[in-house]
């Protein structure tokens, strides 16, 4: 159990930036378990990834978020090389660039809503669960 909730706390990380998020870390998984195979192949795949050039200095793999670095480079791009009052082809492409930066923005909360209420969940499911294990272990050396 330790070992899954390790790869998917790291996959969240890989996935959401964060400040020195070090995906550097190491993961082994016993190969008797036949779950190993996948799970380390997942972790490979995370971590081939994010050594892409592309993706080297990038804070984030989710593909949302890469994509409004990319548009917030490009919107950065225009309106520093523009001079104000922006021209009519300029503020055409500001706006476009604008636009397509909240496109992004929104998916990337349609997306995540449900994925944020999931985490919320699971995260309480855990803790419940290790309450009711500390409770029940408790129980048995008062009664013990």
């Amino acid at each position: 159990m330790g070992a899954v909730l390790f790869v998917v706390a790291w996959a969240l990380v890989a996935a959401i930036p964060c400040q020195d998020r070090g995906l550097q870390a190491h993961l082994t998984v016993p190969r008797n378990f036949p779950w190993a195979g996948p799970v380390m192949t997942l972790y490979e795949r995370i971590l081939d990834e994010s050594k892409k050039k592309e993706r080297k200095h990038s804070c984030g793999l989710l593909k949302e978020i890469h994509q409004i670095e990319l548009s917030t480079r490009q919107l950065m791009e225009i309106t520093d090389a523009a001079e104000f009052p922006l021209a009519e082809e300029k503020d055409v492409e500001v706006q476009e660039a604008a636009q397509e930066l909240v496109q992004v923005c929104e998916s990337l909360k349609d997306g995540l809503d449900p994925l944020e209420r999931q985490v919320r969940e699971m995260f309480h499911r855990i803790v419940r669960t290790r309450t009711e294990m500390l409770d029940y272990l408790s129980r048995l050396r008062n009664t013990g």
